[in-house]
């Protein structure tokens, strides 16, 4: 016989806030941290790891502060603590250099907050034909040549769907971003 886990009302509402607030900065976060691991391996054991440390942490997170900066703190940690554990790489950063880098990032992910947020409209304007080619090839991150094989077409016409498909969101884009219409 199986005991049921249920989680008391003061349990529940903290793991729902928390998922508020993880499910909101998720991709910032990883984006941080792949901008500091050059390998995406890596940056996916490394965002797994940020967010256990972040639910076991959040009793003590002081919900009146921003999460984002607090989940990079953690995330930051976390990226260190890989640098030091590879400390036979010849390729290994110093604390210092990490710093910098890491102060770089964070200007970066929110630099790109703007483009991301007129790509994830412009992404809503396409087709489906079109939709389906942008899951495939960057979400599945299937080749061109399987598309191909899939659509019944030459790997050319992949390349070719791709590049008006990456200018039209480009234009999209720059367009959104230049009348102010990023949501």
């Amino acid at each position: 016989m199986h005991q049921r886990n249920e989680c008391s009302p003061d349990e529940s509402e903290r793991y729902e806030q928390f998922l508020g607030y993880f499910l909101r900065d998720q991709y910032r976060v990883f984006a941080y941290i792949l901008a500091l691991v050059p390998s995406r391996s890596d940056a996916d054991d490394i965002f797994q790891e940020t967010s256990l440390v972040l639910w076991r942490e959040y009793a003590r997170f002081d919900v009146e502060r921003e999460f984002f900066p607090w989940a990079i703190g953690i995330a930051k940690n976390q990226v260190l603590k890989h640098w030091r554990q590879r400390k036979s790489d010849r390729h290994i950063y110093n604390d210092a250099l990490m710093e910098r880098l890491s102060d770089e990032a964070i200007e970066v992910v929110l630099a790109r907050e703007p483009r991301m947020a007129a790509l994830r409209d412009c992404l809503q304007g396409l087709t489906a034909r079109q939709h389906d080619l942008v899951e495939q090839f960057y979400g599945k991150r299937f080749e061109a040549a399987l598309i191909a094989q899939h659509w019944n077409r030459s790997v050319f016409t992949v390349y070719k769907a791709l590049k008006v498909l990456r200018k039209t969101l480009l234009q999209c884009i720059d367009r959104k971003l230049a009348e102010g219409q990023v949501p």
